[in-house]
């Protein structure tokens, strides 16, 4: 379970402590063409993880990849990981980086200890294939964000990632096949059910935590 960098405090420690439930990642770092801003979002960033132990700080890229943004992106690795976390670089066809032969390649340059997130959504709608799937080196992997989508109905890729998410198995993702892909090479990394869609948000939190944990389940055990 993540938790937003703004309301990453000692008050939502101790309700994650209280239930028993360790903190996944920190949300989000926003990698813009504005140095400054970006180098004081990574410390806050780091921060809110020191304070929640979390263990990645989900990291995406809105500027052009050049050579700036790339040393950008290794500064925000390093303070990330003078703070004891580490950056989960997200591939998206909505940000700079949408492919995740092109992740890969920043957290390279960046050294050991940062990660790709890989988003089901995100794969089947950006740049990446199967093939960059089964050559993913597995330690790479941060953590897999799992959902489905219905077929788009529109243009507007905002609105269908935002809010027309369904449950594993209700769309029309070749879910079977991404999950073997993983498996059959070994994985036994993170895998959090990442469901945006207003009519399910609206469900009581144990029903859509049931709902989540059933429909991965029918892939992943």
């Amino acid at each position: 379970m993540g938790v937003f960098a703004d309301r990453a405090d000692g008050r939502a420690r101790l309700a994650f402590d209280r239930a028993g439930i360790g903190c996944l990642d920190v949300l989000a770092l926003f990698i813009s063409g504005n140095e400054d801003a970006t180098l004081r979002a990574a410390e806050r960033a780091a921060a809110s993880a020191a304070v929640m132990g979390a263990r990645w700080v989900a990291a995406v890229v809105r500027t052009a990849i050049d050579e700036t943004a790339r040393r950008l992106v290794a500064r925000c690795a390093g303070i990330l990981a003078e703070a004891g976390t580490a950056m989960a670089l997200e591939f998206s066809p909505l940000s700079s980086v949408t492919s995740m032969r092109l992740a890969l390649e920043l957290v390279d340059e960046v050294g050991e200890g940062s990660g790709v997130v890989i988003d089901t959504w995100h794969f089947f709608f950006g740049d990446s294939t199967w093939g960059d799937l089964e050559r993913v080196p597995l330690e790479r992997i941060a953590y897999v964000q799992f959902d489905d989508a219905p077929t788009a109905e529109s243009d507007d890729l905002f609105g269908e990632t935002m809010d027309r998410r369904v449950m594993p198995g209700d769309g029309s993702f070749e879910l079977d096949r991404f999950v073997t892909t993983l498996l059959d090479r070994g994985f036994d990394g993170v895998v959090s059910v990442e469901v945006l869609n207003s009519e399910l948000s609206a469900l009581p939190v144990s029903e859509f935590a049931r709902r989540a944990h059933a429909a991965a389940a029918r892939f992943w055990w």
